[in-house]
């Protein structure tokens, strides 16, 4: 409304400057003010219907611009992206290798491990077992005698 209210103030001006211009040439009369009154209140509803476009057309062409200034924010951000993909990709290939270096040492860590737990329990087995030979025997020479 800035621009209604400049223009309208702006349009009473010019129509009583135009009415006073315009009369004085002639004779002077008792109803110049009056002339001048309406000359400017045909020129403030002039200015003010001025005014009220141009707001809108202002407006309309901030609404534009907020528009395309967000384009090129969301083009400076795809940029930045497109910019900074060699670098990701970088970061990715590391992060994969390092990934897969981890995976293959736990895999023989727990190879070892599996290892370590077959042979304990082939030894605990073997001990059980000679303990079960050395039982039945036991019984047998019991049962013997």
């Amino acid at each position: 409304m800035g621009k209604a209210i400049k223009y309208t103030l702006l349009g009473a001006a010019v129509g009583a400057a135009a009415v006073f211009a315009k009369s004085r040439g002639g004779e002077p009369t008792g109803d110049m003010p009056a002339k001048a009154a309406k000359g400017a209140g045909c020129g403030a509803l002039a200015g003010g219907l001025v005014g009220v476009a141009f707001d809108r057309r202002g407006k309309r062409k901030l609404k534009k611009r907020m528009k395309l200034a967000a384009m090129v924010n969301a083009g400076a951000l795809v940029e930045a992206a497109r910019a900074a993909r060699p670098a990701i990709e970088k970061q990715s290939r590391r992060a994969r290798k390092a990934a897969i270096k981890a995976a293959k040492d736990a895999h023989r860590s727990a190879r070892r491990t599996a290892t370590r737990a077959g042979r304990r329990a082939s030894h605990a087995a073997e001990l059980a077992r000679l303990q079960a030979d050395h039982l039945v025997d036991v019984g047998r020479h019991k049962l013997a005698s």
